[in-house]
């Protein structure tokens, strides 16, 4: 009974109804100490003591229990953000420890299910764990999350539970059954579209601005996305000409509205690898690694973004990055690289920056 909070509940009912702790124990036949008690979270009313509490504090069991068949959406945005604290901050085994906590506590709760299987498998690379077999493991039970979400057929989180499988499902090589996820998903008329020009004719400019900005930075980084897979694709056909082609495209565009993603310079590294150009890659490298070192943790200073709010706040961000940057010391396929003076100067500035994080 310890995760229902029963003590905070019943101080609080307590002081909303006037009642003193010698009120409430002479209404129930126990002592004031043993109210005290419970309040301080030092123990728990005896079961026999509920429906007198209850009937006492005019109060049904459900709320003095705190049960909730349902949780609000400011409730389950609340748990999100104490996840993702504990995820950052824990690690990956107290992330997912505390997610079954809260599907234990409400089982019924799709809003909450599709949370946590999101949280599941963003904070997946943090595990400390990065065997195959225990990514596969937990990214299948993660996907078994996804489907409960999608078989219950709530109209606010299907798509997103089938965009999910479909990812999970290509990351495993199942690409019949994330194919069929694909096509599950509703081929809709996106209303964002719309939503501008309803703000705007109703003068709620600040409104319209806001949905502009994070519409524009989710097309952009989608479009992003594209080129980058084209380029992939260019590439896997040995087509080099078309691949730099659309990673040029790909750089020229986040340089013009200041993205900070840095995908394209990766994959030029990969690709001057791949033809045999090391001292291009290693140019590239550098270029990725200042880029990432000198990223702002949010659009406050970029003009077309400054209205982007951030799920994850900057002190978290920084654990993230600081992963990522150590990952990129030890990534074994940047290693050709070595003796050449920018590579070696990039991994310094690299070292240097994870020390002081």
């Amino acid at each position: 009974m310890n995760r229902l909070n029963i003590g905070e509940t019943i101080l609080q009912l307590r002081k909303e109804k006037n009642i003193t702790q010698e009120q409430l124990a002479f209404m129930v036949g126990i002592s004031a100490g043993a109210v005290s008690k419970w309040e301080n979270g030092n123990s728990m009313p005896d079961i026999s003591l509920l429906a007198p509490l209850a009937r006492a504090l005019n109060t049904s069991l459900d709320v003095l229990l705190s049960f909730h068949q349902e949780l609000s959406e400011i409730e389950v945005g609340n748990i999100n953000q104490e996840l993702t604290k504990v995820f950052l901050h824990e690690g990956y085994v107290a992330g997912e420890a505390k997610c079954q906590k809260y599907l234990n506590e409400y089982p019924n709760s799709i809003h909450l299910k599709v949370i946590i299987a999101g949280l599941l498998e963003t904070y997946l690379m943090m595990s400390k764990d990065n065997s195959e077999e225990f990514i596969k493991i937990k990214r299948q039970e993660t996907l078994a999350l996804f489907k409960q979400v999608a078989e219950s057929r709530d109209p606010k989180y299907t798509s997103t539970a089938l965009f999910f499988i479909a990812h999970i499902h290509m990351v495993l090589e199942n690409y019949e059954e994330s194919e069929k996820a694909l096509k599950e998903l509703p081929q809709t008329i996106d209303p964002m579209s719309l939503y501008p020009a309803l703000f705007m004719k109703q003068g709620k400019t600040k409104e319209a601005m806001k949905l502009c900005s994070n519409k524009l930075l989710n097309y952009i980084n989608n479009s992003c996305l594209m080129l980058i897979m084209m380029a992939k694709t260019s590439k896997a056909e040995q087509n080099y000409e078309n691949s730099f082609y659309f990673l040029d495209a790909c750089y020229k565009i986040q340089n013009i509205f200041q993205m900070g993603l840095n995908s394209a310079e990766y994959n030029y590294i990969q690709l001057n690898i791949e033809t045999g150009e090391k001292e291009a890659a290693a140019k590239w490298f550098k270029t990725y690694v200042e880029g990432l070192i000198s990223t702002e943790y949010d659009y406050h200073s970029n003009p077309y973004f400054d209205k982007v709010e951030l799920e994850v706040k900057p002190e978290e961000q920084n654990i993230i990055r600081k992963k990522m940057l150590q990952s990129l010391i030890d990534e074994d396929e940047f290693k050709s690289l070595a003796g050449i003076i920018e590579y070696e100067k990039a991994i310094k500035e690299l070292k240097v920056a994870v020390s002081e994080m």
